[in-house]
């Protein structure tokens, strides 16, 4: 119960700040419309870059132990009947 009272008073601190902020701005109405619509396109931009370079990691990532993981399978192949005969003999 507290957390989300808590929770309530912080989001409206944040609107009140942000409504008082552009209140007092110095710029023209058009203008700060105009800077957050660049604002957010470069945000956009960036998210996307940051989209696409974390999901080349994660699938080159998974490539790389995908391929280890073949190695061991192939070692594990081939290394088996050798250590079974050696046992055994």
């Amino acid at each position: 119960m507290k957390t989300s009272k808590t929770a309530g008073y912080l989001i409206a601190g944040v609107a009140f700040g942000a409504f008082v902020t552009l209140l007092f701005a110095p710029k023209s109405g058009a203008q700060t419309r105009k800077d957050i619509r660049k604002l957010s396109k470069k945000t956009v931009n960036q998210l996307d870059e940051l989209q696409k370079d974390v999901r080349d990691q994660v699938s080159g990532g998974i490539g790389g132990l995908m391929e280890l993981w073949n190695a061991h399978v192939k070692d594990g192949k081939n290394g088996l009947p050798k250590r079974v005969k050696t046992t055994v003999l």
